[in-house]
């Protein structure tokens, strides 16, 4: 067991072990010894109220100093732009039209984009950001539903001077949001890319642990516990220094709770979205031998019809293509982030090979 658990265990089970002794005591009309085991019980606990203040400040204070370290040697890289009250970060790289929005899955970053934003940027304008509380993004008081993510994103979008048309990227449950956004604002979208995009249909039960684990983490974060122990600092080892510099805080658990939280109502407002109708679109799946082993029947249910609500996706659009990321887990764009550039580019090039087109019509 780790020292931690050891401790706790021990801080916990001292006090519970004098109450049941005093308890006992008292019961076998043995008064004295009773009541040495509750004089002892509140020097015990006392003494631990004494260390659990001194604990949480020396933690607050290597928080505090480890967070203002790490933001200074790796600070936001794109713009905080303020959309009413609260400021979003965007970071936008490369040159050229359509820009390409990159949209990423529930608990992530800008950073999920760390291996596709670069190569897309070598043909395209591209766009990342940070949902509310998320990364370097302050938080919205607003319920991070789709609608209002779209919202968001077009507002940021526009007061940084971001113009359309554009091409839209979502990952997992990202996947909402910019179907939400060709929905709301059809006349900017010009094509659309689902990497391994949630459905309504999906199951995502946020279950009493799920809620228990993110709420310690918030409420002990300020005092450095999940960064001490690296429960915030996971991820490929390129982009963990960065990563850190943001993921540590409250406000990222509380956001990833709150998100999670709304997932049934999410999925109900993507449910009742109409078809984008001959809207461009590929579709990009994980590969099933990765997720489902043929010794684990129940795996290889839920991956079945994982791939299978995968390929009704393609239903969305006259104008689908369908994509396998062989070798890539759910994590298509860390994992296979070559297939991610290929099917944005290919998208990328057909829409301007359309205005050619167009422009050479009319003249």
């Amino acid at each position: 067991m780790h020292p931690v658990r050891w401790a706790a265990w021990f801080l916990l089970g001292v006090p519970l072990a004098l109450t049941a002794l005093g308890i006992i005591a008292a019961t076998l009309h043995s008064g004295e010894f009773s009541r040495s085991c509750f004089r002892v019980l509140r020097f015990v606990l006392l003494a631990e109220l004494l260390l659990g203040v001194v604990l949480a400040l020396a933690g607050a204070i290597y928080q505090a100093r480890t967070n203002a370290r790490e933001q200074r040697l790796h600070p936001p890289p794109g713009k905080l732009v303020d959309v009413g009250g609260y400021r979003l970060h965007l970071y936008c790289t490369g040159k050229g039209g359509p820009t390409v929005v990159l949209d990423y899955g529930l608990g992530g970053s800008y950073l999920d984009w760390h291996f596709v934003q670069p190569e897309v940027s070598q043909f395209a304008r591209v766009c990342s950001w940070d949902r509310s509380g998320y990364g370097w993004s302050e938080r919205s008081s607003k319920p991070q539903v789709p609608s209002v993510i779209a919202e968001e994103l077009h507002t940021v979008l526009e007061r940084a001077g971001e113009k359309p048309p554009f091409v839209l990227v979502g990952h997992s449950l990202g996947a909402f949001d910019v179907r939400m956004y060709a929905h709301l604002y059809s006349e900017q979208v010009v094509g659309m890319v689902l990497v391994d995009g949630a459905v309504p249909d999906e199951e995502l039960p946020f279950t009493w642990r799920n809620r228990w684990q993110l709420k310690l983490l918030q409420f002990t974060a300020p005092f450095g516990l999940p960064r001490w122990r690296g429960w915030c600092t996971g991820g490929p080892e390129a982009i963990r220094p960065m990563k850190q510099a943001f993921s540590c805080q409250s406000k990222v658990f509380r956001a990833h709770y709150e998100q999670w939280s709304v997932f049934p109502k999410s999925a109900a407002e993507v449910r009742k979205l109409g078809s984008p109708g001959d809207l461009p679109l590929v579709v990009i799946s994980r590969d099933p031998r990765r997720e489902a082993q043929a010794d684990d029947s129940v795996t290889a249910t839920r991956e079945g019809r994982w791939q299978q609500q995968q390929q009704e996706l393609l239903q969305l659009s006259r104008r689908s293509t369908y994509m396998v990321a062989s070798r890539s887990s759910h994590a298509v764009p860390v994992d296979r982030p070559d297939v991610v550039v290929r099917a944005i580019r290919k998208l990328v090039e057909q829409t301007r090979d359309t205005n050619l087109v167009n422009r050479d019509t009319n003249e």
